[in-house]
């Protein structure tokens, strides 16, 4: 082999050397490049923005029509997806606007099983113009309303919708020993609230008598309603839980049955 051959040889290794030298990756573009890889390989999961919700679960069975009572349901708050199907059934709103952050009262618009969620597809509030139509029987009753006086405010602050009331008449009574004594007599017994609206400052002017601080509105059928008009004319009606009426012994009164009641 003679000695141009050698210098061929010799220039191509060091060609090739220096060709390496200039094209060998940079520390930086490898690390970029192994980051890059593990981007691909491990995406990271978006957080899904949460939303609070309060949810009712009811305890029994209960027909179309009912009027739910505070052991009727359960209430519970949670922290969920805003695309979680549980948020169709949030009560929060309706909550919120009730005021006392219950359902009782509101009324059941179809009939639903033990464990079912509650909505504001199958729950009429009390405030609904639907409400009291579709409480009622057209047929058979009726929606009487009962003015409230300030000296009995506090019935509006103890008597909720759908509790079961009697309705009493408070009158002077009779007889020549009982000029300064006022009897209790029961009217009426065990008929549904459908009501209780506490008059505002305005509403209570516009009542006209100064008096008058709001009314509860009860659920009354044909017979109820002949006996309320029968009471005679200066009495004022009293109403109070059912299941209280017999122990009720004010100052001043006292409390007898209608004759033949």
């Amino acid at each position: 082999m003679n000695y141009r051959v050698l210098f061929l040889i010799s220039f191509l290794i060091l060609g090739v050397g220096l060709g390496g030298l200039f094209f060998l990756p940079s520390s930086s573009e490898n690390t970029d490049t192994a980051n890059t890889n593990q981007s691909a390989e491990a995406p990271v999961q978006e957080t899904k923005p949460q939303k609070l919700i309060t949810t009712a679960v009811l305890t029994r069975d209960l027909s179309k029509g009912s009027l739910l009572q505070a052991e009727d349901y359960a209430l519970s708050e949670l922290s969920v997806d805003e695309d979680n199907p549980l948020v169709e059934n949030d009560l929060k709103q309706m909550l919120d606007a009730a005021g006392n952050q219950s359902v009782q009262g509101f009324l059941l618009n179809e009939n639903m099983a033990q464990g079912s969620l509650l909505s504001k597809n199958t729950l009429i509030s009390p405030q609904d113009p639907r409400f009291l139509l579709s409480t009622l029987d057209p047929k058979t009753e009726v929606a009487y309303r009962i003015y409230i006086a300030s000296a009995d405010a506090y019935l509006l602050d103890t008597v909720r919708v759908a509790d079961n009331v009697a309705v009493f008449s408070q009158q002077t009574a009779k007889g020549v020993d009982s000029a300064d004594r006022n009897e209790l007599i029961k009217v009426i017994d065990k008929v549904s609230v459908l009501y209780s609206k506490a008059f505002s400052d305005e509403e209570a002017k516009a009542a006209g008598d100064g008096e008058t601080v709001g009314y509860i509105t009860v659920k009354a059928d044909a017979a109820q309603v002949q006996k309320l008009y029968s009471v005679v004319k200066d009495a004022k009606l009293i109403v109070l839980p059912s299941e209280q009426q017999d122990s009720v012994n004010h100052r001043g009164m006292f409390i007898r049955k209608l004759r033949g009641q």
